[in-house]
């Protein structure tokens, strides 16, 4: 009997666990990584969406897309923390005084490649730029590289053959190269863009996203006294394409520097939009053929006079695709990905400079150019939370976790 009544009872548990699981999702917080600058340093502060408080700090770094590494660089040596625990996973010499290449505009890192096997770190003198390429599974150093002229990296392949640069010729103008790491040489060639044989390039570089097979690298750029542009580099050749926006320079209008690009789960579209300007556009990303700007649409812009450059991630993509959500110097605006045009607004009084997504895809997390976080529901646009757990200025909400 004793037996029968421990079976019940166990029945009841599994017949009730749906309303403790449901129960239980309610209830959980999540995590926030968000690179902030402090008054000493830059680090990225892990930020719990329950307590509204920092739990813990981690080195400024670049993670491997599944978070499974944080990269970092401390004096001459190389770190590799765990992003879940913050504990030092391993330490290797550099040789040398090195750095991550700047990802964004705004400074937060990058240099690996799309499947984090490979990082490259770089130092540049008065007359030469040096680079390693390291082998993150094995902990070496694959290629040493030293080229005369300003040289600073652009992307790296999967399988650690090409790496791609760029070449300053003067204050405004360069090339994008690529460079041959079985044979250790610069090619030759400049990488053109194969939609009109273009070599020469200008422009500020704000931000970029990776297709998740690794073979192409979208870029975000705005020029001083021309329209914006997305560069799309071919990770597999010496090519690229140059997609024209709808715009003008940043010289005539502050705004343009607010453009943010956002994909999609499946990796077919890459949406680039800037709230400021109320211009979005949707891009394909070519899987098959050559990628192109498929349409451009306009909505009502919020021109704020104090705008400033975009942050890392300030729009995502739905987990179904049906919305684009992007901050702005007017807070967050949701854009229908069929028609568009605009769904929702909420935070309409803040300066939203970085947003993110829960892993459920129900909440947005904002991030206010003054360093507070909204939660805000998806589907009604309905703002849950606002805390301001002081970490620091912010530089982008770099990833949203599950407690």
């Amino acid at each position: 009997m004793r037996v029968v009544g421990a079976l019940i009872c166990l029945g009841v548990l599994v017949a009730g666990c749906g309303g403790t699981q449901q129960i239980l999702r309610q209830t959980r917080g999540d995590k926030l990584y968000e690179a902030v600058s402090t008054h000493s340093s830059q680090v990225v502060s892990v930020i719990d969406s329950r307590s509204h408080t920092a739990d813990r700090r981690l080195p400024m770094g670049v993670p491997t897309s599944d978070w499974s590494h944080l990269y970092s660089v401390a004096s001459t040596s190389l770190v590799d923390t765990d992003p879940q625990t913050g504990a030092t996973l391993s330490t290797m010499p550099l040789g040398g005084a090195y750095h991550l290449p700047a990802a964004t505009a705004n400074g937060v890192p990058g240099g690996l490649a799309p499947n984090g096997m490979w990082l490259v770190v770089e130092s540049i003198d008065s007359s030469q730029s040096h680079m390693l390429i390291v082998n993150t599974t094995t902990s070496t150093v694959r290629r040493k590289i030293d080229l005369d002229g300003y040289f600073q990296f652009d992307a790296i392949s999967n399988d650690g053959d090409r790496l791609y640069l760029i070449q300053h010729l003067n204050g405004r103008e360069y090339y994008v190269r690529l460079y041959d790491v079985i044979g250790g040489r610069l090619d030759e060639n400049i990488v053109v863009d194969k939609s009109d044989g273009n070599q020469a390039m200008v422009g500020t570089r704000l931000s970029g996203i990776a297709t998740s097979d690794g073979h192409m690298l979208f870029s975000m750029y705005v020029r001083e006294h021309e329209s914006p542009f997305i560069h799309a580099l071919s990770l597999d050749g010496p090519f690229a394409f140059c997609l024209d926006l709808p715009g003008s320079g940043y010289a005539d209008s502050a705004a343009e520097l607010r453009w943010s690009l956002a994909i999609t789960g499946d990796g077919s579209r890459i949406y680039a939009a800037n709230p400021a300007t109320g211009v979005v556009a949707v891009i394909s990303t070519g899987a098959n053929s050559v990628p192109s700007v498929l349409r451009t649409a306009r909505f009502e812009s919020a021109i704020s006079p104090n705008a400033k450059v975009s942050g890392a991630n300030a729009a995502v993509v739905s987990r179904d695709g049906e919305t684009l959500v992007v901050g702005g110097a007017s807070g967050v605006t949701w854009i229908d990905t069929s028609s568009l045009q605009v769904r929702a607004h909420a935070l309409t009084g803040w300066h939203v400079s970085s947003v993110g997504l829960s892993p459920n895809g129900q909440n947005l997390y904002a991030v206010g150019d003054d360093g507070r976080i909204a939660e805000i529901s998806m589907a009604d646009a309905a703002v849950t939370s606002r805390f301001d757990p002081s970490a620091g200025e912010p530089l982008a909400l770099m990833r949203v976790a599950v407690s």
